[in-house]
């Protein structure tokens, strides 16, 4: 944080700011204060799916998982991955 203070807290660290918003309350201070406009950049997430599986087929895999020490999550993701960006390449 630049060394300048606060408008309001008067405060010139992190750590003080937040002293001050501790022992106070913002709707005293909101007359003080002017809208400001600001752009927010939210990641995508990933989607969890259930995908029905037959048990022997998933015990395979969670023995390969167990093998390649991996959890059996990120296993079949990759292989999910490498698998479709595979047939999006042949063409």
């Amino acid at each position: 944080m630049a060394r300048s203070r606060t408008s309001i807290s008067k405060a010139c660290t992190y750590s003080e700011i937040a002293e001050f918003w501790d022992t106070h309350d913002f709707e005293d201070y909101v007359d003080e204060t002017e809208p400001v406009a600001f752009a927010v950049r939210i990641p995508r997430r990933k989607t969890t799916l259930q995908i029905p599986l037959d048990l022997r087929v998933y015990e395979r895999i969670e023995a390969l998982a167990a093998k390649r020490r991996v959890p059996v999550e990120k296993l079949v993701a990759t292989w999910l991955k490498e698998k479709a960006t595979a047939g999006s390449s042949s063409k």
